[in-house]
């Protein structure tokens, strides 16, 4: 950004490159987060560290990736304060520690997620998709469902395109895994042509 570009015009700027991503943001917000609030206000917290940072952005760079960064970030560190917060409530609630930690993997289950391609599956199939670590979780649905390229997906988690392709990877080994028990139990069979 150059020092002579006036607020109204970087607004302006910053508000042109946003809009295409809104919604894409806002359904991985809700993917990720524990809480519809809470993806809402990551997402609103995202959008203003990004718009604070803007000058330090290089156009020409891929924006999307860039705040998808800022959103991942901004969204990891919400989950870990309620997991922290969580943590310290169940505990102070004299709950032994099996008991803590099977609650604390329960809620760490929960996504909102509607309007997308989890909420038209089975419950038994979104279940799937949650239980995948988190990092797997992003990237898959980075790659799945927002249709990032792996460079995209490095630069947005700020991790190696080889890391992002060996969690893309697992990710989907679990998902087939888990898929072909699904599958065998409810009795579907192969449609040959």
């Amino acid at each position: 950004m150059t020092d002579e570009m006036t607020i109204s015009e970087r607004h302006a700027e910053f508000v042109g490159l946003l809009e295409p991503e809104r919604a894409a943001l806002w359904r991985y917000a809700q993917r990720m987060c524990w809480d519809k609030a809470v993806a809402e206000d990551c997402l609103q917290e995202a959008t203003m560290i990004a718009f604070r940072k803007f000058d330090v952005f290089t156009l020409g760079t891929s924006f999307r990736a860039w705040m998808f960064r800022i959103l991942s970030n901004t969204i990891l560190n919400a989950n870990n304060q309620l997991r922290r917060n969580l943590k310290r409530q169940v505990l102070s609630e004299d709950m032994d520690l099996v008991a803590a930690l099977e609650r604390e993997e329960a809620y760490d289950q929960v996504l909102q997620d509607p309007e997308t391609l989890l909420s038209q599956v089975s419950d038994e199939v979104r279940g799937a998709v949650k239980s995948l670590p988190a990092t797997e979780r992003m990237v898959f649905l980075l790659r799945a469902v927002e249709g990032f390229a792996y460079k995209e997906i490095a630069a947005a988690l700020e991790i190696p395109i080889g890391t992002v392709m060996s969690h893309l990877f697992r990710a989907r080994a679990r998902l087939r895994e888990f898929l072909a028990d699904y599958v065998a139990t409810e009795g579907f069979q192969r449609v040959t042509p």
